[in-house]
């Protein structure tokens, strides 16, 4: 399952992300993830949820991204929730780009496969999403 937290730059999306990250660590059973591409939000996570900064393992691009979480999903099977801030920075593609669909085709599937759910901040107004990502904006 993918869900979206969406807004123009500076809406408050990461913040918004990082608070519900925090509270299902507290309420979830399983195991919760934020992969992200900078270091600047790790004193905001609580020591509960796992945080990543894909930037330090060498992720920058879609094929990386996804062996990255499927690697990482084969060895926490307890993984519930994946957190994923600026998802088209870590592809460096852009929003609208056919590999950010192939993107969320794949990220679809490994979520159905291994029951955990996605939730990806993306900087665009919900009006402005490709169809692709918009059938996953609430």
């Amino acid at each position: 399952m993918i869900q979206i937290i969406d807004g123009e730059k500076g809406s408050g999306k990461t913040k918004k992300m990082i608070d519900l990250a925090n509270e299902t660590a507290v309420a979830g059973k399983g195991i919760t993830v934020v992969l992200t591409t900078t270091d600047r939000y790790r004193m905001e996570i609580k020591p509960t949820v796992r945080f990543v900064d894909i930037t330090e393992e060498g992720v920058n691009n879609y094929e990386r991204l996804i062996g990255f979480i499927k690697g990482m999903l084969c060895t926490n099977y307890d993984i519930e929730s994946v957190f994923v801030d600026g998802i088209h920075k870590m592809l460096g593609v852009g929003i609208d780009s056919p590999v950010m669909a192939d993107f969320f085709l794949a990220l679809d599937a490994i979520g159905e496969k291994a029951s955990v759910k996605f939730i990806l901040t993306i900087s665009c107004a919900k009006e402005e999403l490709p169809g692709f990502i918009k059938k996953y904006a609430k």
